[in-house]
C-alpha cells in the first residue's frame, strides 16, 4: 500500500462503516470529493488488490487487510493531531489539514515517539477514539517497566520512556528542555533543602524541578560514563 490517495480512501471507507453498515460508493465520493465514477474506479481497483469487499450497487466494506491499513493510518492521523496541540500548540483550525499530510508519511518509529511523548493518549484534540496500536495494548508506549525520574538513586541511569502527564504545558516545557522518549539520562546530585535535581541528558547537565521529576518515567540500567560537563541550563 504506497499510494496516499489509495490510504485516504480506506480511511475514507473506515469512517464510514463505523456503524456496521456498507459504505456507499457516492458517500465515498462526496466525502473524497471526486466523481462516482472516479470514486467507483478506486473502489473496484482497490478490491481487486484485497482491501475491500465491493458489490455494485451496494457498496464496499473493509477486509481484515484493507481495516488493518485504515486503522494505522486513523491512528497515526489522531496521534499527529494530539502531538500538534498538545506540544506544538496548534490551533484548532490548523491542526487537522496539517495531520492529514503527516499521517502518510510518519514511520512506524515516529508514531511510536509520538505516542511516549503525548502519554499514550486515548483521545483526539475533537474526542474521537484513537486506535489501539497493533499489540493491543501499547506495550511499547507506556507499560515497559519504568519509575519517575524522582525516584533514582544518585548515580543512577536509565532512558526515558515517556512523559506522565495530561497538562501540555508541561509536556512542551519538559520537551524543551530534551527530555523527549529514548533519551539517556543519568540522576546526579539531588541538591538538598527542596532544591531541584542535577540531572545529566546526554551531553548536557540540567537542573529539573522536583515537581518535573515526578513526570519523567525512566526504564533504569547501568549508569553511562562520565561525559564532560556543559553549560547549565535553568530550572524547569
Amino acid at each position: 500500500m504506497s499510494s496516499e490517495i489509495a490510504e485516504e480512501y480506506l480511511e475514507a471507507v473506515y469512517d464510514l462503516t463505523l456503524d456496521g453498515g456498507t459504505a456507499k460508493t457516492n458517500d465515498i465520493a462526496e466525502r473524497m470529493r471526486v466523481s462516482p465514477a472516479s470514486a467507483t474506479e478506486m473502489v473496484q481497483r482497490l478490491s481487486a488488490e484485497g482491501y475491500l469487499s465491493y458489490e455494485r450497487y451496494k457498496g464496499a466494506n473493509l477486509t481484515d487487510k484493507g481495516e488493518k491499513v485504515a486503522r494505522r493510518i486513523k491512528r497515526k492521523h489522531r496521534l499527529v493531531e494530539r502531538f500538534l496541540v498538545d506540544v506544538l500548540g496548534a490551533k484548532r483550525e490548523e491542526f487537522h489539514d496539517e495531520a492529514c499530510r503527516l499521517e502518510h508519511v510518519i514511520s512506524d518509529e515516529s508514531e511510536r515517539r509520538i505516542c511516549q511523548m503525548t502519554n499514550n493518549p486515548r483521545f483526539c484534540p475533537d474526542g474521537e477514539p484513537i486506535p489501539e496500536c497493533e499489540d493491543g495494548d501499547c506495550s511499547m508506549c507506556r507499560d515497559r517497566p519504568s519509575l519517575p525520574l524522582m525516584e533514582m538513586r544518585e548515580g543512577q541511569s536509565g532512558e526515558i520512556t515517556h512523559l506522565r502527564c495530561e497538562d501540555a504545558g508541561r509536556i512542551k516545557r519538559l520537551i524543551s528542555m530534551g527530555f523527549v522518549p529514548g533519551r539517556s539520562v543519568t540522576l546526579e546530585e539531588r541538591v538538598p533543602l527542596g532544591g531541584p535535581l542535577l540531572v545529566r541528558l546526554q551531553e548536557c547537565r540540567v537542573a529539573l524541578a522536583k515537581e518535573y521529576a515526578e513526570l519523567v518515567m525512566v526504564q533504569t540500567g547501568p549508569a553511562p560514563g562520565r561525559q564532560p560537563r556543559s553549560k547549565e541550563k535553568a530550572s524547569g
